[in-house]
């Protein structure tokens, strides 16, 4: 609709709102054709740490995470499970092909029962197949302290990989070679030990596809995406939402942020891995960081799940890289413990609580809200990625 005034000063108003009119209508098309234009490789860290309690009745490891905190426990639909049950690791499937998922990047402490479930349970299970896998190396299980670091463990840990991981037909490959992820590399390999050690690795197994998690906060170092096939961030929340809670503004940060690092990398030859993360909160295993809920707490009637559409289709889909097959990971499947998690709950209760068993009855929360959301971030992601 066109209308038409007649002083010089309202009719520039009128030009001025209708340009910017057509513009935010154009912006919003183009992320709603983002999944037409592009097909993008899905990734989810994720954790094979978990053993049930001896007792039913017992939550076991749930008591170390914010959901089993609260008053009542938001519990895993599959229960507080073994990572071995093999019923487990045919339902986590299924929930991942739900969501659209095609890869899990499983953390590896080294050669532990967490391997033996990872090499004998999930790589062995019948429906592995439907999936593709990768090594999350754990640098601060593997390679001492930050401080202090020792690189002794590297180039025969990836030994270990090439004669158990690598040659499956379910690892994970991009343009032939086995991807690794490294946790951490950001501290471990910029300083001259860790470079060395690399150019050893490098040396040894050329025909890698190392992604380094190398990414954190305004100003990424230029110098130092040229190691790495490809470059990502796993702490989201540190350098969004922590520094400013759950607000648009975390939201422009983090999209800066992974941008600057993007043209950083792609200078250098390098792919960039945007990562994303549905929410955090850590204070049942660790004290110091503030939780976040998963919503919005600077939109009026923000509701559960609205910050991480808006990780989706303002900073993943719009920043995936083609370098990088445009990949992105997902902080995390299960990682229960810091709450990052979108496998489903149970789904049972009807409202969110903010209450918890801690003796002032908030300490867990910080009077924060959160929903038992059942299958809703997998659902999520299936509707975004359109699958």
């Amino acid at each position: 609709m066109i209308f038409y005034l007649f002083t010089m000063n309202n009719m520039l108003i009128v030009k001025v709102a209708v340009a910017a009119f057509i513009l935010s209508t154009f912006s919003h098309a183009q992320a709603e054709n983002l999944t037409k234009d592009k097909s993008f490789m899905l990734g989810a860290y994720y954790y094979a740490w978990y053993e049930a309690p001896k007792n039913e009745n017992d939550i076991g490891w749930m008591k170390k995470a914010l959901r089993g905190r609260l008053k009542p426990v938001q519990l895993p639909k599959l229960g507080v499970y073994d990572s071995r049950d093999p019923k487990v690791i045919k339902g986590h499937i299924k929930q991942s092909k739900h969501a659209g998922i095609d890869f899990w990047s499983v953390s590896w402490w080294g050669k532990n029962r967490q391997d033996e479930t990872f090499k004998d349970h999930i790589l062995k299970h019948p429906d592995a197949d439907k999936l593709k896998y990768a090594v999350l190396y754990e640098s601060t299980g593997r390679l001492g302290s930050m401080r202090s670091p020792s690189y002794k463990n590297l180039v025969p840990d990836f030994d270990y990989f090439n004669e158990q991981y690598f040659n499956h037909p379910n690892y994970l490959k991009v343009d032939g070679k086995p991807v690794v992820f490294i946790y951490l590399t950001r501290v471990y390999f910029r300083r001259d030990d860790g470079k060395k050690a690399l150019k050893s690795l490098r040396n040894k197994y050329p025909n890698l596809y190392i992604v380094g998690d190398d990414v954190f906060g305004p100003n990424y170092p230029a110098s130092a995406a040229s190691q790495w096939n490809a470059i990502t961030a796993y702490d989201v929340y540190g350098q969004s939402t922590k520094i400013t809670g759950g607000t648009k503004a975390g939201i422009e940060r983090l999209k800066n942020n992974y941008s600057k690092a993007k043209i950083k990398a792609n200078k250098a030859g390098a792919g960039f891995v945007p990562a994303i993360a549905p929410g955090y909160n850590d204070r049942a295993v660790r004290k110091g960081n503030p939780g976040r809920s998963r919503f919005f707490d600077d939109v009026k009637g923000s509701k559960e799940g609205d910050l991480f559409r808006s990780m989706i289709k303002d900073v993943a889909m719009p920043l995936a890289d083609p370098k990088a097959k445009n990949m992105i990971m997902v902080t995390s499947f299960n990682e229960w413990y810091e709450d990052t998690q979108i496998e489903p709950t149970s789904g049972k209760a009807k409202l969110p609580v903010s209450k918890d068993d801690s003796k002032s009855g908030n300490f867990f929360t910080e009077d924060n809200l959160y929903h038992d959301y059942g299958s809703f971030y997998l659902d999520i992601l299936r509707s975004e990625f359109g699958q």
